[in-house]
């Protein structure tokens, strides 16, 4: 062997050695923690966790349940009448030849209301006069002298308008619910941002077979003079009251399996899946029937990433 391949393989083992020796050095320091930073210091690990692994802690809201008043309501659309309104027909088919009232005006029982003239091309009959049948306000007057009308047709309304009321339907569906006394808080068009409250004085004993639907009268709480027949109206008439519950947004409620589970906060600051029996949900709140206590607290807000035993941070 001449000298050149000589030097060669002395070279080729200690480039061999030189590996061994790094990479039995880097093995070393790999079991004692880590491998050294800029400063020779090794990566802290946790205790009980692999190397370098760290627990996230997820930022959540809570709410601390308390006893609560969940209330079920109704929305429908109603018109404000005047009480006892009654329509006035006349005795005899005709044509009407004079008009004594305006819309608006007063009339007592048996004031004359208009004339109507039975007369016929080539016959000749004598007036036939329309009386009020009850005392009150002409609320509606749709016709005028020179119509024709037969016993069907209604000349006109008289109503109480110092005892206004609210009709309204409710769909076949929610008239379980109904009962005089109920209260609402009725919205009229002309004043948007006031609130006037009102109850159920009678309710109808029959369904309509065409609209299914039952019609339900509402009195104002108190007289206002604000207040016109024959304004349109919103109302928010108030049912059944779930008092003493436990209430939470529906937002916090999972489910999965067809199951339905909360996260509840522990005191250490981990959480805990519990099954959840739900109520009514109302403007996305939901009752909680079964699986909470008072006093407990649960994750309303942050629950996505969320598991069993989750370290959580509460936060505003």
């Amino acid at each position: 062997m001449n000298s050149k391949k000589l030097i060669k393989r002395l070279i080729l083992v200690g480039v061999v050695l030189l590996l061994l020796v790094l990479i039995a050095l880097i093995s070393k320091l790999s079991s004692k923690g880590g491998m050294p930073g800029p400063g020779g210091a090794g990566m802290p690990s946790m205790p009980g966790m692999d190397a370098g692994a760290q627990q996230t802690v997820h930022s959540v809201k809570s709410k601390t349940l308390e006893a609560e008043v969940l209330q079920e309501y109704l929305t429908m659309n109603g018109n404000v009448q005047a009480n006892n309104t009654i329509s006035v027909y006349p005795e005899i088919g005709g044509k009407i030849t004079k008009v004594y009232v305006t819309l608006g005006s007063n009339v007592k029982r048996g004031d004359l209301i208009a004339e109507i003239d039975p007369s016929t091309p080539g016959t000749y009959y004598e007036v036939s006069p329309v009386y009020a049948p009850i005392s009150g306000t002409i609320t509606a007057l749709p016709l005028t002298v020179g119509t024709s009308v037969n016993t069907s047709t209604a000349l006109a309304q008289i109503g109480n308008i110092s005892q206004l009321q609210i009709k309204a339907n409710v769909p076949e569906r929610d008239i379980a619910v109904l009962e005089n006394g109920l209260k609402a808080d009725v919205s009229l068009v002309a004043y948007k941002n006031e609130i006037f409250t009102a109850r159920v004085i009678r309710v109808s004993p029959i369904v309509d077979e065409v609209s299914r639907t039952k019609e339900i009268y509402l009195a104002f709480d108190s007289d206002d003079p604000r207040i016109n027949a024959g304004m349109y109206s919103k109302i928010k008439l108030y049912t059944k009251a779930h008092e003493n519950s436990i209430v939470i947004p529906y937002d916090a409620v999972l489910t999965q399996d067809n199951q339905t589970y909360v996260y509840v906060i522990q005191e250490d600051s981990t959480v805990s899946v519990r099954n959840v029996e739900l109520g009514v949900n109302v403007d996305g709140n939901v009752e909680i029937l079964s699986g909470l206590s008072f006093g407990e607290k649960v994750v309303v807000s942050g629950t996505q990433s969320l598991s069993e035993g989750a370290k959580i941070k509460e936060v505003q």
